[in-house]
C-alpha cells in the first residue's frame, strides 16, 4: 500500500471519530441546557438563550464533569421563590440505584475527554507523515476507539429520545386535558 492510500484512509477515519467526538459533545450540550431551568416565566426565553451561550462556550471536560454533577445520580430540586406565582421549574435527572455503576459511568465519559486530548494534542503531534507504519497504527487506534464513541452516542441518543418522548406525551395529555374542560 502506498502513503497516499493509507494516508488517505487514516484521515477519512479520524475525521469520522472527530465528528463523532463533535456529536457527543452537542449531546451532552443539549441535555445540560435542558437540565435545570427555572425562572419567571416571562424572563425564561432569556434566561434558556443565556444558559445556552455559556454552555456552548464549554470545553468537553467541562460538559461531562457537570453532566455528572447536574444529571447524572444527584436528585435535583426546585427552588421555588415564595413571592412569585409565575416561577416555573423545569427539570432532567437520571438516577441510579446503584452508585458503583454512576462512578463506572462517570470515568467512562472522563475516559472520552482523556481520549479525544490525547488524540488531538498528542497522537496527531506526534504522527509521523512520511510513515506507513504510523498511519497503520493510527487507523488500528481509530477503529478501536470508534465503536466506544458511537455507545456513548447511543446511550445519550437514549435519554435524548427519552426526554422527548416525554414531553410528547406530556403535550398530548395537556391537550385531552383541556378538550375535557
Amino acid at each position: 500500500m502506498d502513503i497516499e492510500t493509507i494516508r488517505t484512509e487514516a484521515l477519512r477515519k479520524l475525521g469520522r471519530n472527530i465528528v463523532n467526538f463533535s456529536k457527543i459533545e452537542g449531546a451532552l450540550k443539549y441535555l445540560l441546557s435542558i437540565a435545570k431551568n427555572e425562572g419567571n416565566r416571562q424572563k425564561l426565553s432569556d434566561k434558556l438563550l443565556g444558559d445556552r451561550e455559556r454552555i456552548n462556550k464549554q470545553t468537553l471536560g467541562t460538559l461531562v464533569r457537570d453532566f455528572y454533577k447536574n444529571v447524572l445520580g444527584n436528585a435535583i430540586q426546585a427552588d421555588f421563590p415564595e413571592d412569585d406565582p409565575k416561577w416555573v421549574s423545569i427539570l432532567l435527572n437520571i438516577s441510579y440505584s446503584d452508585q458503583e455503576f454512576l462512578k463506572i459511568k462517570k470515568q467512562e465519559f472522563l475516559g472520552i475527554v482523556a481520549e479525544r486530548n490525547k488524540l488531538i494534542h498528542q497522537d496527531l503531534a506526534n504522527l509521523d507523515t512520511s510513515s506507513i507504519e504510523d498511519y497503520r497504527k493510527l487507523i488500528i487506534y481509530l477503529d478501536e476507539q470508534n465503536p466506544r464513541l458511537l455507545n456513548y452516542l447511543a446511550e445519550l441518543g437514549e435519554i435524548i429520545n427519552t426526554h422527548t418522548d416525554m414531553i410528547k406525551i406530556g403535550l398530548e395529555e395537556m391537550r385531552i386535558s383541556q378538550k375535557q374542560h
